[in-house]
């Protein structure tokens, strides 16, 4: 544990610039909805511990962006002397401390420590499972039997997928049947099913009421969520997309030089991984590796193809995250050329650090809406001289950052009155100096995916400046 406070203390630190950004996203659910109570009343109610702790969280006195992120931010961190203790189970130390760097410098991981959701959550319990689960395989108790019980119940009432990750465990418990009787190892997932049977009925809400939202473009999902878990969303530069997010040949062109490095590192990983498949040692590392990434990634997948939705999402499927790792940990400590080994290391730095800058970076890269300075901007700005114009859809957020705002715009639906919504735009042009429209992608390819309002009130003869709050979240201005 020493090696790992050295190794990996200044890399955890990674986890702690921008805990005081805008909230932006789906925090403001947890913000806003979720933890007005100790077990939320809302759709969410499938899914209620985060929701719950946050709760409790906040009436302990936690609040604004940093009081409030530091629970996510505390999972994040156990993440590590987790993920060090579960590669020390594995093999010894010298895994433990590589899976633990590796852990430690994700951008995906790093990510999700700063964001009020489950998600990093999701990420411990999934280690802390593994750990157990060793531990179960190591030597049998029942107190360890009823822990991991206990875990999986809190994976499964903080995410639905996380049974992805114990159908993954299953196949575990089937490969090490001689360590563990398949009655005391399945009995185990069997409690688990009944013990979540209650949580049935508030699922079918969940999925009457926003089942269907999701899309997805499945030809990219893969390749996305592969992105996703190796180098993070902030990595590549991708531009304007459309709902399902699809990328393409021209988004890999935009980031050749990007691509080739990541590309570089991806094909030594690749060449180690199969040779390590080719011998008989760390045969059963690969194999758990491969139940509890692999195995949940192609569940996941064939999901998707059979009902068209998304659960091929990356932050969807974050538990699987440190044990994509452990590939890579491997790979790389089964190089045996030092100076190969310092190249992979520089080269791994050289990529964990631009895609971390990227993600300090938010206004010019990556996924984060600054909705605290489009409120600053507006709320100093709107007065009875101008007009403030939004499709119709959730602003949740500007709300929270700017008390009273709705009451000051105005909804433009383009897309179920075309021509009213043109000439209430018109008029607006002729009788206000300056108009306001916050475009926020989520809601402009729900209810205007081409633009209509802003080509209308271009053709409005008054100039245009655009304020980037992100590469997919602007505040445009007319006047």
């Amino acid at each position: 544990m020493a090696d790992l406070c050295h190794h990996g203390g200044g890399i955890m630190c990674a986890r702690v610039p921008l805990l005081d950004y805008s909230f932006y996203g789906d925090e403001g659910f947890s913000l806003l909805r979720d933890s007005s109570q100790l077990i939320t009343s809302t759709e969410d109610r499938f899914r209620p511990l985060f929701f719950s702790l946050l709760y409790i969280w906040r009436q302990l006195g936690f609040a604004g962006e940093i009081g409030l992120r530091l629970l996510p931010l505390i999972f994040g961190v156990v993440q590590i002397p987790l993920a060090f203790l579960v590669g020390r189970k594995l093999r010894d130390d010298r895994l433990g401390l590589l899976l633990a760097v590796l852990t430690a410098a994700s951008p995906m991981l790093i990510e999700f420590s700063q964001e009020l959701r489950m998600y990093s959550m999701v990420a411990a319990i999934a280690l802390a499972q593994v750990y157990v689960m060793l531990l179960m395989l190591e030597r049998f108790s029942w107190w360890r039997w009823s822990a991991f019980v206990l875990i999986a119940l809190i994976g499964v009432y903080t995410h639905l997928l996380y049974w992805l990750f114990l159908m993954g465990i299953t196949l575990t418990f089937l490969r090490e049947r001689k360590q563990l009787s398949i009655v005391k190892s399945w009995g185990a997932l069997a409690a688990t099913v009944l013990l979540y049977l209650p949580n049935l009925p508030n699922l079918m809400r969940f999925q009457e009421t926003r089942g269907g939202e999701y899309q997805m473009d499945f030809v990219s999902a893969i390749p996305k969520l592969l992105a996703a878990f190796t180098v993070g969303f902030s990595y590549f530069d991708v531009g304007e997309q459309g709902a399902g997010r699809a990328v393409g040949t021209n988004d890999l062109m935009a980031n050749l030089p990007l691509a080739l490095l990541a590309i570089a590192a991806g094909l030594v990983i690749m060449w180690k991984l199969i040779w390590l498949h080719l011998r008989k040692e760390d045969r059963s590392l690969l194999w758990i590796g491969h139940e509890l990434f692999t195995v949940p990634v192609i569940i996941a997948t064939l999901a998707s193809a059979a009902t068209g939705k998304y659960f091929l999402q990356p932050k969807y499927l974050i538990f699987s995250v440190p044990f994509a790792l452990l590939f890579v940990a491997l790979a790389f400590d089964d190089l045996r050329n030092v100076y190969g080994r310092k190249m992979m290391a520089a080269l791994g730095s050289l990529i964990a650090f631009i895609a971390i800058a990227h993600y300090w970076e938010p206004i010019e890269h990556g996924r984060k809406e600054n909705w605290r300075t489009a409120a600053e901007v507006l709320s100093t700005s709107i007065n009875d001289s101008t007009a403030f114009v939004v499709l119709p859809g959730h602003y949740r957020l500007l709300v929270y950052y700017a008390p009273g705002i709705e009451k000051q715009w105005e909804q433009i639906d383009v897309q179920t009155d075309a021509a009213g919504a043109e000439r209430r735009l018109a008029e607006l042009a002729q009788s206000k100096r300056d108009i306001y429209y916050l475009r926020h992608d989520v809601v402009q390819n729900q209810r205007d995916p081409d633009d209509k309002l802003i080509a209308v009130l271009n053709r409005s003869g008054k100039s245009v400046s655009v304020t980037q709050l992100n590469p997919r979240f602007k505040l445009y201005r007319w006047g």
